[in-house]
């Protein structure tokens, strides 16, 4: 496999773990969908933003199938979310309102103040270190609030959870705590980016 299709494999595995937690790594089916995306010349940013759609269209169709690149092929293509934040102010670098309301990290905080439109590589990196400090405040929850956030999801979830095993239970309880913990910072999402980047999109 050519060095920059592991490249795009490690972006997706580590896209798909952030939105639905689960085995860090691509399935058999997942890594031959995504060497034709990338045969076809799809680029990595179109393939994040789909599964986060894909994500979002899951959770308010309560879907009891696992988040795939299959359930992303729809997506593919399609307009970004509009995010609901504001404009940049002036002499703000275009990334800057992503960060309202996020807590001092100067790693993510002098990244995204350095990447602006134009640049090819802005939107992975924006991704990766936005993936890096989400992951990182995951990991630090306390036990307990991982586990009013897994409560919430259960109830959110409701009788969808008798309608599926147990190992799936499971998986969609977590995808939907890590989808509730990602609402606390509306602005660190790949259709976000998207638009700070490339408004026009």
């Amino acid at each position: 496999m050519p060095a920059h299709y592991q490249q795009a494999a490690e972006e997706v595995r580590a896209q798909l773990c952030l939105l639905r937690g689960g085995a860090p790594f691509l399935s058999p089916q997942d890594s031959f969908t995504l060497v034709s995306w990338l045969d076809a010349g799809v680029a990595v940013p179109d393939i994040l933003l789909a599964l986060e759609r894909a994500a979002d269209a899951r959770r308010k169709s309560r879907s009891r199938f696992p988040l795939t690149l299959g359930t992303a092929k729809r997506h593919l293509g399609k307009p970004a979310a509009t995010p609901r934040l504001r404009s940049p102010g002036p002499g703000e670098p275009p990334l800057g309102p992503l960060l309202d309301g996020v807590p001092g990290d100067p790693v993510l905080r002098g990244l995204l103040s350095q990447l602006r439109p134009g640049d090819p590589t802005a939107e992975l990196r924006a991704l990766a270190a936005i993936r890096a400090f989400l992951d990182e405040r995951w990991v630090e929850l306390p036990v307990v609030e991982r586990e009013t956030l897994e409560q919430t999801a259960r109830l959110e979830l409701d009788d969808l959870l008798h309608l599926v095993d147990e190992d799936t239970g499971r998986g969609l309880v977590e995808e939907t705590a890590r989808d509730l913990f990602r609402q606390r910072w509306p602005g660190l999402s790949a259709s976000a980016v998207r638009h700070a980047l490339h408004p026009e999109s």
